[in-house]
């Protein structure tokens, strides 16, 4: 598989316990099931006007490749 998975994943975080990964495609972009994708920057204004903040964490599914794959 040539999929590589980032050490760590931006998520955005709301007061009421909802989390959501930031996904990026082709650039920075936030996607929402019901919107699509837009851009990060416009989703970070969307965000902090919910009460939310972005976090970074490490992702867990990151596997570090050796010499030998």
């Amino acid at each position: 598989m040539s999929c590589k998975e980032p050490k760590t994943l931006r998520v955005a975080c709301f007061k009421d316990g909802r989390r959501k990964i930031i996904t990026f495609k082709r650039g920075a972009y936030w996607w929402s099931a019901s919107e699509g994708a837009y851009p990060l920057s416009a989703a970070l204004g969307t965000i902090k006007k919910q009460g939310g903040w972005v976090e970074t964490i490490p992702n867990p599914n990151y596997r570090p490749k050796g010499l030998f794959g």
